[in-house]
């Protein structure tokens, strides 16, 4: 006779340390290519892709610009990004070339050649490409402004059509 032995296991069930004061663990990686985006990933992607370049954090007033949004509006299908440069943080072409690498890590694909422009003495002084994803629509944004911009702004296209709205985050 043989004995079967399952095992469940399942991430995040049962009590755990709810209530312990122990603090809660990022998002797990999800597989590349399986069930659709939802906000909470898209903005981790986000987030997680400008940290793993080693890009300031977001700007906290841009980031949470979207979560008041009313429903149906352009803006409550979308999700910002915005770091800026400082004295001891760079924020230059060369950083937002790393965070394009990253959301590339994580399965964006560009949908169009990059753009990147540049000044008489050849010095690239904005870049800017458009990335999608299981229903998504982003753009990559550098610009050299002050100490440095970058812009990530993602877009839900199912949210975007319900709302008709023909103009997606390029125009």
């Amino acid at each position: 006779m043989a004995a079967v032995v399952i095992v469940l296991g399942a991430a995040g069930c049962g009590t755990g340390d709810v209530g312990t004061g122990a603090s809660a663990l990022p998002p797990s990686p999800r597989p590349k290519g399986t069930g659709p985006l939802t906000k909470e990933v898209v903005r981790t992607d986000l987030d997680t892709s400008a940290a793993d370049a080693g890009a300031p954090a977001s700007v906290p007033e841009y980031a949470g610009m979207n979560e008041d949004a009313e429903p149906g509006s352009l803006r409550s299908c979308g999700i910002g990004f915005k770091g800026f440069g400082t004295e001891t943080t760079t924020v230059d072409v060369a950083r937002y070339d790393a965070i394009v690498r990253e959301l590339r890590e994580r399965d964006w694909q560009p949908a169009q050649e990059p753009e990147k422009r540049k000044d008489k003495s050849g010095a690239i002084y904005d870049a800017h490409e458009l990335l999608k994803q299981r229903g998504w629509t982003m753009v990559a944004e550098y610009m050299d402004q002050g100490d440095g911009v970058i812009t990530l702004m993602a877009y839900d296209d199912a949210c975007m059509k319900k709302i008709h709205a023909n103009a997606g985050p390029v125009g």
